[in-house]
């Protein structure tokens, strides 16, 4: 049966209303990140095609000379020195303005690499932890050289019903809606409401798949992927270790291999959660969030979209703990209980 769940509220409120349902697919924005980008990195990892240490330049020949310092386990991390985000989609915008005219996924993906290659690391790797978009979209690159084939298709040998969405119109125009999807925000330069179409510009300009952002998902989608990759259906128990394994830079908050970790009792995850061993989970700008207590087996996964009437809304931030909390206490979970795993 399914997990305990409820729906509420709507997915659609402009220009007509559209109610949540059972089964609405959510752009899952930063939750990519642990979901697709860490899990493909760490089944290389199991092939022996990559390594923690692997330098990054070592995989992109193009890259400049000033990340040769960097490996793979500082992108995964967040400590490869990279600012936190850079507007590399006005390369599009400055380059055709406006009126972009339709524009080949290759294309897009050749400039948008080109762009994110210009990026120079602001610290030394592995000296301060901040959490950085630039990173997994490096990290997006150096999967697809080792394999050979585009990261969406790379996820999409794996089997699960969550799935990046390529963009299939180019210019202005919105790919068709598809009133299966929450809708998120309206964009002016994108033509109207998103939905169904990624929220992130540095990805939609990418094509509709990156390493930070682009994977869409049903609350059911997402947690098959969690399942298989808390249960060990996608790499072995030493590479997960290895994945969820505290990185400790000397300047910012500790994460893991590809997860974060809850800062205390402030965190999003709620102040009982929070003060568990064993917590990892990332969010998502979109308005998602997933945590999962490794020490009970339970997963808690939220999916709003948040931003769907501007992503200036900051009420997330508080409905986040609460939500957990809340979670926390239904199932009798305590901060030293120590239930069966389910």
């Amino acid at each position: 049966g399914r997990p305990w769940s409820t729906t509420l509220g709507d997915r659609r409120l402009e220009p007509t209303r559209e109610p949540m349902e059972w089964g609405t697919v959510f752009d899952l924005a930063s939750l990519t990140k642990p979901l697709v980008a860490t899990t493909l990195a760490a089944r290389l990892v199991e092939r022996g095609l990559l390594d923690w240490r692997t330098p990054v330049c070592s995989v992109l020949s193009d890259a400049p000379r000033d990340w040769e310092g960097i490996e793979l386990w500082h992108l995964l991390s967040h400590t490869a020195g990279f600012e936190a985000w850079s507007p590399f989609w006005q390369v599009l915008r400055g380059r055709w303005g406006e009126e972009l005219p339709e524009i080949s996924i290759r294309d897009r993906q050749s400039l948008m690499r080109a762009a994110v290659l210009r990026e120079r690391p602001q610290a030394v790797a592995g000296a301060r932890s901040l959490y950085s978009d630039v990173s997994f979209l490096v990290l997006g690159f150096v999967i697809e050289e080792v394999l050979g084939r585009r990261l969406d298709r790379a996820w999409n040998d794996l089997g699960f019903e969550a799935r990046f969405r390529p963009v299939h119109r180019s210019g202005t125009a919105l790919q068709p809606r598809d009133e299966s999807c929450a809708a998120t925000e309206s964009s002016v330069w994108r033509g109207g409401v998103l939905q169904g179409e990624v929220h992130d510009e540095n990805c939609w300009s990418m094509g509709g798949f990156a390493g930070h952002a682009g994977l869409f998902g049903s609350a059911e989608q997402v947690v098959e992927v969690v399942d298989a990759i808390f249960t060990g259906k996608l790499f072995s128990p030493a590479v997960a270790d290895a994945v969820f394994a505290r990185v400790t830079p000397s300047v910012g908050d500790p994460r893991t291999i590809g997860w974060d970790i809850p800062s205390g009792e402030s965190s999003s995850a709620g102040s009982v959660l929070a003060a568990r061993r064993g917590v990892v989970g990332h969010l998502g700008f979109t308005g998602t969030s997933l945590w999962v207590d490794r020490q009970s087996g339970w997963a808690f996964l939220l999916l709003t979209n948040r931003v769907h009437l501007g992503r200036d809304h900051s009420g997330i931030r508080q409905l986040r703990p609460l939500f957990h909390e809340a979670a926390m206490r239904d199932l009798g979970i305590d901060r030293l209980s120590n239930l069966q795993p389910h």
